[in-house]
């Protein structure tokens, strides 16, 4: 696990000021800790990054319900960024507008398809409310508060909703309430100083296109005592019939991932570490206390 070197106290993070990266920025290192840098997409995040207009990253990886963010598995390996931790973020979706307003008020809701997705149920209940897709959750709000939208709510974070200062109408109406976002916090240059508390790593493997060729890398991680939490496989840009595997690995001790690795190069025609970092805690958020 490398140690992440500031070179500045900025932080790169794709979307905007109040978005759920920032969230997830602030969750990770403190509040105000750091500065973040919007970016609007994971490209642009990855060529920032390139540039060195920041240190560190923090970039989504999966969603619960979305499911993997397969775009940015590309992004960290033609970047060749380091994954350097991750933090688990549950996502807690409010209703806000300009103050004074009630849901009576509302006519129209703004925010990303997503979210809009995320919430449906509650939607379903104010059926002459339309529906408008937004680029961004945060931005969605911004756009009410800046321009002063009569009328119109948005669905984003209370982050979103302290900075842009707009009331909350209704609080935590997600449609799933177990509903967490994974981030990685990336960095472009590695560090060779390894911690040995680490105790969870994501790897990149090319295996020989035989029968059984992933089930003796399964048995490689099972006999070193480590436990796969993920395995997802993505096809070989130009080649037919030919993967990759993306691999997250949970161990007790990092000697034992050391020496699966070491066995795991000999096996397969690539094998590359993508970052060895502490495995986050997946914590349950208090739902939001709507004061009128």
């Amino acid at each position: 696990m490398s140690k992440i070197e500031f070179v500045n106290n900025k932080c790169l993070i794709q979307g905007y000021p109040g978005s759920y990266h920032e969230a997830a920025l602030r969750a990770y290192f403190g509040e105000d800790a750091l500065e973040p840098v919007a970016c609007d997409s994971f490209d642009i995040l990855a060529k920032s990054l390139d540039k060195e207009v920041a240190p560190i990253a923090m970039m989504a990886i999966e969603n619960s319900i979305a499911g993997s963010i397969l775009q940015n598995y590309r992004i960290l390996r033609e970047h060749k960024l380091e994954i350097v931790g991750e933090q688990y973020l549950q996502i807690q979706h409010q209703l806000m507008a300009l103050p004074g307003h009630r849901i009576e008020d509302i006519h129209t809701v703004i925010s990303h398809p997503m979210a809009l997705n995320q919430c449906l149920e509650f939607l379903d209940a104010y059926p002459t409310i339309e529906r408008k897709e937004f680029s961004d959750t945060a931005l969605a709000a911004k756009e009410i508060s800046e321009n002063q939208k009569l009328g119109v709510a948005a669905i984003a974070s209370s982050l979103a909703a302290d900075i842009y200062q707009l009331n909350v109408l209704a609080g935590n109406i997600e449609t799933v309430e177990s509903n967490y976002t994974r981030f990685f916090v990336v960095q472009k240059h590695k560090n060779e100083s390894i911690d040995t508390a680490a105790d969870k790593a994501s790897i990149y493997l090319k295996l020989k296109h035989h029968r059984g060729s992933l089930l003796e890398v399964l048995n490689i991680v099972n006999e070193n005592f480590i436990n796969l939490s993920k395995l997802q496989s993505f096809p070989v840009l130009g080649a037919v019939q030919e993967y990759y595997f993306y691999l997250d690995l949970e161990f007790d001790d990092v000697k034992n991932f050391n020496r699966c690795i070491d066995t795991l190069k000999i096996k397969c025609l690539n094998c590359e570490t993508m970052g060895l970092y502490k495995k986050a805690a997946i914590k349950k958020l208090e739902p939001l206390n709507i004061v009128d």
